[in-house]
């Protein structure tokens, strides 16, 4: 067996270097006597679809605030996803609601300024009519935004132009009527009643839309504008730096990341291209350097920066978008990965979906191990279009598809006992432990119809790093 997978399988040489309570739907409401006659049989259909939570879920008549509405908002996304919306830091003075946070990690909603987000004040019709436009924009990668045909409204000269679109839209898809029939009042306040049933409308109007495959967005990178960037703001919560470096395209540029005596070295691009690395050894004391090629194989350090993290669950980490498993809610092996699992809640089915799928249809390329160099880095939406790839790739591809539903999964290379080259897999996290997953041995195994296990004995793998 040893030397079938040998030669059916090669490696690759490697550089040596808060959340809110989800509640159950249901179509058993008792509602509390505040609400119109006309919203009755509508808040009963929202509160089936899981779009409310209990806050709102009384004085129907009071209006909504931003809080409230971002919360149902990702509510929304959630529903017509059925994705987890993720939040990361907080720019806000005003506010650790992360609903809200995560209402602005997706673009639905911005603050009053930079530090404010105002979550009590009142939020207007015009105001709804955009939140829900990027709340459809951020879901549905194809989505129709043709806002063409009649708008018979008399004061929409009091439409802000930066929500023109957005009402006209949300009125030619029959999400929001006018207050008569020659008036929409874009500037009034809207009620919970009326929030919730605009949010319930949209979801049913989209639904199916939303669970065809859509065209997927790019992952837009951040850039390092000048010099060196190292940014350490979500280390101490998420277990993550960020780097970048703007330099020659000559320069031969280094991360370096130690923890006591243990270090990972990693090739950053001088393009100021800003990616994510891991602090994957553990809670303690790490220094985060970014050195340039001075000659042969001299190091010169350019910046560093030093971070002290003490997480209470390292697993966060796990989860993290990085250098080798790049993944945004847009990207290509996110949208596959919806696609794959779709409403399944059951986590050994949702993690044997997207297994299958690589294991089944992406091909090993060994012209490519063959021309590829030590600073080679792996692509996941890349591979997915290409379907094919060698071992970090396969391993990448498996990772990015996990972490974008919020399941721990490393990225791990060293060696397996029946091969004699380097090698990656992943390690998934299981119901409290970590079980190995090797989907480049299986896709041979596949290829040749031998038999396989999704779970593989983890003494036949020896590891090096993990990330």
């Amino acid at each position: 067996m040893k030397k079938v997978i040998t030669i059916l399988i090669l490696g690759f040489i490697i550089l040596s270097f808060g959340s809110t309570d989800s509640y159950a739907s249901s179509t058993q409401l008792s509602l509390d006597g505040t609400q119109s006659s006309w919203a009755v049989n509508e808040l009963r259909e929202a509160y089936s679809f899981n779009l409310t939570y209990p806050t709102i879920m009384n004085n129907y008549k009071r209006d909504i605030t931003r809080e409230e509405f971002s919360t149902i908002a990702v509510k929304l996304y959630e529903a017509l996803t059925g994705k987890k919306a993720i939040y990361s830091s907080n720019p806000f003075r005003d506010t650790r609601n992360t609903e809200v946070l995560k209402a602005y990690n997706l673009g639905i909603v911005n603050g009053k300024s930079s530090t404010e987000f105002k979550p009590l004040d009142r939020i207007t019709r015009q105001e709804i009519s955009v939140m829900l436009y990027r709340t459809l924009n951020v879901s549905i990668s194809n989505l129709d935004k043709n806002i063409s045909g009649t708008f018979p409204f008399r004061d929409q000269n009091n439409i802000a132009s930066w929500a023109m679109d957005a009402m006209r839209f949300v009125y030619k898809n029959k999400i929001m009527n006018g207050v008569t029939s020659t008036e929409i009042r874009p500037l009034e306040n809207t009620t919970r009643e009326q929030a919730l049933i605009l949010v319930k409308r949209t979801y049913e109007n989209f639904y199916n839309i939303s669970m065809s495959l859509p065209p997927v967005l790019a992952i837009r990178d951040s850039i390092c504008e000048d010099g060196t960037c190292i940014d350490i703001s979500e280390a101490k919560t998420k277990g993550l730096v960020k780097v970048g470096h703007k330099g020659l395209s000559s320069d031969k540029i280094r991360v370096m990341i130690t923890k006591g005596t243990s270090r990972y070295h990693y090739p950053l691009s001088p393009d100021g291209v800003i990616v994510g690395f891991p602090l994957q050894m553990g809670n303690g004391d790490y220094s985060i350097s970014v050195m340039r090629n001075v000659g042969d194989n001299r190091y010169a350090y350019v910046k560093t920066e030093n971070v002290s993290i003490n997480l209470s669950n390292p697993n966060i980490v796990y989860l993290n978008s990085i250098q080798t498993i790049r993944w945004t809610p847009n990207s290509a092996a996110t949208v596959k990965n919806l696609e794959l699992i779709g409403r399944e809640t059951d986590l050994t089915k949702r993690l044997n979906l997207s297994y299958d799928f690589i294991v089944r249809n992406v091909k090993y390329d060994y012209d490519k191990i063959n021309n590829i160099t030590t600073e080679y880095t792996p692509d996941p939406d890349q591979v997915l279009r290409a379907l094919s790839g060698i071992c970090y790739d396969y391993s990448s591809l498996y990772a990015a598809m996990k972490r974008s539903e919020g399941i721990p999964i490393k990225l791990v290379k060293g060696y397996n006992k029946d091969i004699d080259v380097y090698h990656a897999w992943n390690e998934v996290y299981v119901n409290g432990k970590w079980v190995v997953v090797d989907t480049t041995f299986d896709a041979v195994y596949y290829s040749n119809r031998v038999d396989y296990s999704f779970a593989k004995n983890p003494s036949d793998y020896r590891k090096v790093y993990e990330y």
